[in-house]
């Protein structure tokens, strides 16, 4: 039986403005998957996680967390964060103490950790993140990767169950992008439901297990990556681009469709060896 571990249903958020973030959302995210939101600018996909962590109250419909709608008390928002973290798109916005150990330890601190275990989770995490050597450094001084990893770092020290990644490999270089996403790959095997944001099309479609778009601040279209990114009619409504591996793997069909027997390709070797069929 399928577990969802944070559901929503005809979620509604509003700015105090009036304009409307999100309208009649309803939408699941399965345990332990690896899941991409992806959508055009200003779909609500930030709304969505800020809401879904409490950072938002919801002006209409229902969060649930393990089945349990979430409430807004203090005691009850600390336990959802805790559970739930962010990674936002710009570290800056994240980090704001002096150094990186001071920095990673204040979500332990908050939750009322003892000292020693403190220093035990801060230390686990930064090993985890391998910004170990930066534990003394000035947050101000650091690159923009190791940037990224300290506010991943910050999320790992209260153990989460569920981390939310907005635009995660923004801001940094090709090589720490791909070192990035194999991370959440372990982050994953170690149990954890890794949900994404993100534009980077080529970077989602050999990782998520599951899709979902939004458009609107509406969900527009769900489902496996192989499916989504070869639905013409999503793609174009979306404003979204094809893979390259799926454009490859479509402009091989036409020369050779007896090719379709086999699964679609999802990584490059797959499509090589798909490549190499007589």
């Amino acid at each position: 039986m399928t577990q969802y571990i944070i559901q929503t249903k005809e979620l509604e958020f509003s700015y105090p403005d009036g304009t409307k973030a999100l309208n009649n959302m309803s939408i699941a995210f399965e345990q332990g998957k690896k899941i991409a939101i992806i959508g055009p600018n200003g779909a609500g996909k930030t709304t969505l996680f800020l809401t879904l962590n409490g950072v938002h109250r919801a002006t209409g419909g229902k969060i649930y967390y393990h089945n349990q709608p979430i409430s807004y008390g203090k005691k009850e928002l600390l336990a959802l964060r805790k559970n739930v973290g962010i990674v936002f798109q710009d570290p800056n916005i994240q980090l704001f103490s002096a150094n990186v150990f001071q920095e990673v330890s204040f979500g332990p601190i908050n939750l009322g950790m003892p000292k020693a275990m403190i220093k035990e989770k801060v230390m686990e995490a930064l090993s985890k993140t391998d910004i170990t050597y930066l534990k003394d450094r000035p947050t101000h001084f650091l690159s923009g990767g190791q940037k990224k990893r300290v506010s991943i770092a910050d999320i790992l020290a209260m153990e989460p169950e569920v981390i939310f990644l907005d635009e995660p490999t923004a801001f940094v270089d090709p090589k720490t992008s791909e070192e990035l996403m194999n991370f959440f790959d372990l982050l994953n095997h170690e149990g954890k439901t890794i949900v994404l944001s993100t534009h980077d099309i080529d970077k989602v479609y050999p990782w998520a297990d599951y899709v979902f778009v939004m458009k609107d601040g509406t969900l527009f279209a769900e489902g496996v990556p192989e499916e989504i990114f070869q639905n013409e009619k999503v793609l174009c409504e979306a404003d979204l681009q094809k893979p390259w591996i799926i454009e490859v793997y479509e402009a091989l069909l036409k020369s050779k469709p007896y090719l379709k027997e086999f699964a679609v390709p999802k990584s490059k070797q797959e499509l090589f060896e798909l490549m190499e069929k007589p």
